[in-house]
């Protein structure tokens, strides 16, 4: 059986990626929901612990998990339940990482800016309504209500020649090109991987800039192309570079789509097995 601190540690990194929760809230005594899990999350924390130990934890022990060491001592002090048969395997979110997690400190610069934000506006209101109430009392203090204009009147004669009309210019087409922008690139750092061993997709995005929004996408053999769990985000000059596994096997293509401008990388194909 695997030992408590092997078992912390796996249940640690699987709570990071899935919840977002910081490694050191991962006590034992930690409530599972209070990280961050909710019914839907803790099957498939329940899933992965199963995948990587290779236990598999009845109902009953997925019901009880409660805390995290309730977690610890279900795998540590396994029932000897077995998987039940089962006619076709559903792959769940887990088979794959989950999105990326972002640091936990950026969610908490983010969730600030996202209160200046809000007050900015509500200041901006407030300032709005304050104008507008005083350009209202200066224009009564002015003495300034209404301006009187002359009325239009049509002309009495009508003119003696008809108006000339001159035909308007044609307006040339200039051709625009665009300057030569380098395409978009993408490599794997090993072109095969065993079920659920790490790999690295990185490249170049060059006209998506520094903070674009990729959306890494898998295609299997006789399929289209879909969505894969994980977003990565463009650094400087474009480049980027993310982390993945995947416990389906066979040969996979994979590619990253700026989901601003729809423009996908070339593929790149990793054996998986």
């Amino acid at each position: 059986m695997p030992s408590p601190s092997s078992v912390h540690e796996q249940l640690t990194d699987i709570l990071v990626r899935v919840v977002g929760c910081p490694a050191d809230a991962v006590v034992p005594g930690a409530s599972l929901k209070e990280l961050g899990t909710d019914s839907l999350t803790i099957v498939e924390l329940a899933d992965e612990l199963g995948r990587r130990f290779d236990v598999y934890l009845s109902d009953d022990s997925v019901d009880s998990l409660v805390t995290v060491q309730d977690a610890i001592d279900a795998v540590v002090h396994h029932d000897g339940a077995t998987t039940p048969a089962r006619s076709g395997r559903v792959p769940t979110t887990l088979e794959s990482p989950a999105p990326p997690v972002r640091d936990w400190e950026h969610v908490q610069r983010r969730r600030v800016a996202e209160r200046m934000i809000f007050w900015f506006v509500v200041a901006g209101v407030l300032v709005g309504a304050g104008l507008g109430f005083g350009g209202s009392a200066l224009i009564k203090a002015t003495g300034i209500s209404s301006v009187d204009l002359p009325p239009i009147s049509n002309p009495t004669t009508a003119p003696s020649t008809a108006p000339t009309t001159t035909p308007e210019p044609e307006p040339t087409q200039t051709s625009t090109t665009e300057p030569n922008v380098p395409e978009p690139t993408i490599e794997a750092s090993k072109p095969q991987v065993a079920p659920g061993e790490r790999f690295v997709l990185e490249g170049i995005f060059p006209a998506a800039g520094e903070g674009a929004e990729l959306q890494v996408q898998v295609k299997d053999e006789g399929s289209d192309w879909d969505d894969f769990p994980i977003e990565t985000t463009t650094r400087k000059g474009g480049r980027f570079k993310t982390e993945l596994y995947t416990s389906r096997t066979g040969e996979r293509q994979f590619r990253l789509l700026n989901k601003q401008t729809d423009k996908a990388t070339p593929a790149v194909t990793v054996e998986i097995g």
